[in-house]
């Protein structure tokens, strides 16, 4: 049974009797077809739409047909009594589709009656399907000339958004040559986390100018991050204003070495506990002593590496210092350099470990298949059985004992250090979501829909509107979602949501000795 779906605007009850117009959308696959009404025509017609039948409004015998248009209905009211107060009831007829006339009673037939102006404000709506007809609608209504006429604008209106797009503009044309700077230098930004947090900032910027300018007002969207920025700066300039009270006239740098050097004695006292027994383990001394050694020279030569570099380390904590004081979101980029500064070398004895142990688990692994007379075949991923020869046998055997042997003096670096490396990635990864969050802080958005004004509505609620006979009459009405949903669609669009933590990714690389990379 073919369904006819017509949408009302809800003042029509008040309209005089005129052609309608709006858009018609034939859903053939489904069999469904829409008549989007959008007003009554005006004499010349302003909007260039499709014109959908005639209303006649209370007078049913005033009805019209055009034998030019394919698509035709005609559309009265039927003035009812309910509760002292008169209301109206929407009736179809002379309904013709594809030129063919169709009865009421061999098709199902809805009327659905918005708010024009309430879909047209909601600025956050959420399009839960492809075939979403109020999606759809929203989307005709958002047309310029469409939107111009449901919208009356005054002076003061124009005179606002001429201001609005002027300032929008002044400040777009140097935002755009920063954004060209930093992508050009992108391949550099990309190793620190300040780098990018610059290159993405002024990234938010030019989308929230664009948006003005394309909007002509400011949204909910651009409105929340224009005062998640305000907060953010202030935010920063308390911060700056809590360290310098704290720590006086002390050069930023010395800090840095300071607790650089606490950390390198803590490292190497932790790696010649290691050298020793452990925990009363008995590991391979030669073995040990090797590693050991080499894990003190890379500390030794990191820190001598930080020494030399003191005199630009002052410069740097110099420029630093000004990037912090756009915004705390600043500060947290430079905390995670930092960090990343202290603890490189750790991420290098990490690295060596992590290698070491992969190497030894698949030496072993493989070396293990030798014993039950399997190979293991990259070509077809699987494991094939095989015919080893007495040498073969005897090396493998000798080579799997010195792996298995070697084992435990490695496994005791590689757990201690991936320790390490799970602590640091642990604090990079809070702050990288904490820098998000400040980001994004739903200040203004959380007022519009603790309000539930228009713009922060985001679904459809509808409900049955009852009558005697003819066609379903629904009513629709923009409703406010729950607060996960309306937060996450006032998030920028150039700002992209933190991956979910991959535990069971992060186990087996753990396993197997693969790398762990930041959260």
């Amino acid at each position: 049974m073919k369904t006819l779906l017509v949408f009302v605007p809800s003042r029509f009850d008040s309209e005089e009797p005129g052609r309608m117009f709006g858009k018609i959308v034939n859903d053939k696959e489904n069999s469904v077809s829409k008549f989007y009404i959008i007003g009554i025509q005006d004499f010349p017609l302003k909007i260039n739409n499709d014109i959908l039948g005639y209303f006649s409004g209370t007078d049913k015998d005033n009805w019209q047909l055009s034998k030019s248009h394919s698509n035709w209905i005609n559309l009265y009211l039927n003035p009812l009594e309910r509760d002292t107060k008169i209301s109206y009831d929407y009736c179809l007829e002379n309904i013709f589709i594809d030129n063919q006339k169709v009865s009421l009673e061999t098709c199902h037939a809805m009327v659905i009656i918005y708010d024009q102006l309430s879909l047209l404000k909601s600025e956050i709506f959420v399009n839960l399907t492809s075939k979403d007809h109020f999606s759809e609608l929203k989307e005709i209504l958002g047309k310029k000339a469409i939107q111009d006429e449901i919208q009356k604008k005054t002076w003061f209106n124009i005179v606002n958004e001429g201001f609005l797009i002027n300032i929008a503009l002044l400040f777009l044309y140097p935002i755009v040559f920063l954004c060209s700077v930093t992508n050009m230098l992108l391949p550099i930004l990309k190793y620190s986390t300040l780098g990018l947090h610059v290159n993405g900032w002024l990234e938010n910027l030019r989308w929230m100018l664009n948006s003005i300018i394309e909007r002509r007002r400011i949204t909910i969207k651009t409105g929340n991050h224009i005062l998640a920025t305000i907060v953010d700066v202030l935010l920063g300039i308390l911060m700056l204003r809590l360290l310098s009270a704290n720590i006086g006239n002390v050069v930023p740098s010395s800090i840095l070495l300071d607790n650089a050097d606490k950390v390198v004695k803590s490292l190497k006292g932790l790696v010649n506990w290691l050298m020793g027994s452990p925990a009363g383990l008995k590991l391979n001394h030669s073995f040990n002593a090797v590693l050991g050694k080499f894990f003190l020279y890379h500390i030794h030569l990191w820190w001598t590496f930080l020494v030399v570099l003191k005199p630009l380390l002052d410069f740097a904590f110099k420029v630093l210092l000004l990037f912090g004081g756009l915004g705390i979101t600043f500060q947290i980029s430079i905390a995670a350099d930092l960090l990343a500064l202290v603890s490189f070398h750790s991420y290098c004895i990490y690295v060596y470990a992590a290698r070491l142990f992969n190497i030894q688990v698949r030496g072993l692994t493989a070396l293990f298949r030798l014993f039950l007379g399997k190979k293991k075949n990259p070509l077809r991923e699987r494991v094939d059985s095989c015919e080893y020869q007495p040498d073969q046998l005897f090396v493998g055997t000798l080579i799997f004992t010195i792996l298995l042997f070697l084992m435990p003096t490695t496994w005791v670096y590689y757990s201690v250090f991936t320790t390490l490396r799970l602590i640091m990635i642990g604090l990079g990864g809070t702050l990288t979501r904490l820098r998000f969050h400040v980001q994004v802080i739903p200040i203004y958005t959380f007022f519009n829909w603790i309000f539930k004004t228009k713009s922060a509505s985001s679904s459809m609620n509808v409900r049955l509107y009852s009558r005697a006979e003819g066609p379903i009459t629904l009513i629709s009405k923009t409703v406010v979602s729950p607060w996960s949903k309306t937060w996450k669609q006032c998030v920028p669009d150039t700002i992209k949501f933190y991956p979910p933590i991959e535990w069971n990714a992060i186990v087996k690389n753990i396993i197997w000795g693969q790398l762990l990379y930041p959260l």
